[in-house]
């Protein structure tokens, strides 16, 4: 009689923060995966004061207490990771969804398939109700049906164009699982924003492999203003330009052309919308043109100006709480 073949060991790490009704949700979906045993589930929390400490021990989850105003995403995560012992831990945030009981097993079968990968990342859909803007770059960063492993093979990484860059380390921790010993390799560090595309970017150019598995599903937006959309973006192309070399927008005199393009390209998207109300269009034009103009001097700022010295307070005051 053949030996019974014990699920992988797996855990769980989130960060929460009051994450409130939808977070009991999102533990509910996880308590609930099949085909990967019984999740272990860390939890760094930063002081929450509504239910979300006693939801999470009524799962048996672990919390981990982080004092209010240290979060960092890179080393919030490696403390989490040092509190579990298994071979896989699934890193994800306290508002995504997920949409099957088998997110956890489509994460973790292609790193059970292939030794040499380092990590997978799943697939991202937006709430019911998403502005088409956000819909349309949700899509294109985290979207997608193919399965894709993600490697630098021969190519050199200083011969390519920063998109190219961009598109190799593609990795987003809303929703990835990553093989302890790779991340026992490189910790993920002191980062205060972008500690998936920054650990993407060293394991790939180190020579590992990252593998994007579609099945692996959950819910994911945001309903942020413009302008906290717009910090974001700074903080985005302030890391990128770093990382990857990407600069969207080398001189400011682009900025009003640009502009205009974007509020053009984003009214096309809400009015191809079907079944919307006026007030929803009307509010939907509003927050695209605020963005549109934001978003651009956001791109600049952050690629030319967030490493200079003079500009260091108006960066730490754009980064803050991001």
């Amino acid at each position: 009689m053949p030996e019974k073949v014990e699920p992988p060991t797996v855990a769980l790490a989130i960060p929460t923060l009051n994450g409130g009704e939808l977070f009991g949700r999102v533990l509910t979906m996880w308590v609930a995966q099949s085909g990967v045993g019984d999740l272990q589930i860390i939890c760094p929390d930063s002081g929450s004061s509504d239910q979300t400490r006693d939801s999470l021990r009524n799962a048996g989850g672990t919390v981990i207490d982080i004092p209010k105003g240290t979060f960092n995403h890179g080393a919030t995560r490696d403390l989490a990771l040092q509190a579990t012992e298994s071979e896989f831990v699934i890193l994800s945030v306290q508002d995504a969804l997920p949409l099957s009981t088998t997110v956890a097993q489509e994460l973790v079968a292609p790193l059970l398939a292939d030794p040499g990968l380092s990590a997978t990342y799943g697939r991202q859909v937006p709430r019911a109700g998403c502005h088409p803007v956000l819909r349309e770059r949700i899509d294109s960063w985290a979207g997608g049906n193919n399965p894709v492993v993600q490697e630098l093979g021969d190519r050199e990484w200083d011969a390519m164009d920063p998109f190219e860059r961009l598109a190799l380390i593609r990795y987003d921790h809303v929703i990835a699982c990553i093989r302890r010993s790779a991340w026992e390799q490189c910790p993920f560090g002191s980062i205060a924003f972008g500690e998936d595309v920054n650990w993407a970017a060293h394991i790939l150019r180190n020579g590992g492999r990252i593998a994007f598995a579609p099945a692996a599903v959950v819910e994911h937006s945001h309903d942020r203003t413009a302008w906290d959309e717009a910090r974001r973006v700074y903080c985005d192309h302030r890391n990128l330009s770093r990382l990857v070399g990407l600069v969207t927008v080398p001189d400011r005199r682009r900025i009003p052309s640009n502009t205009q393009n974007a509020r053009g390209h984003y009214r096309q998207l809400i009015d191809a919308q079907p079944d919307i109300d006026a007030t929803t269009r009307a509010n939907w034009h509003r927050w695209a043109d605020r963005l549109a103009l934001y978003e651009n001097w956001a791109q600049y700022l952050g690629a030319r100006w967030s490493h200079r010295l003079l500009f260091r307070p108006i960066d730490r005051w754009l980064r803050r709480h991001i």
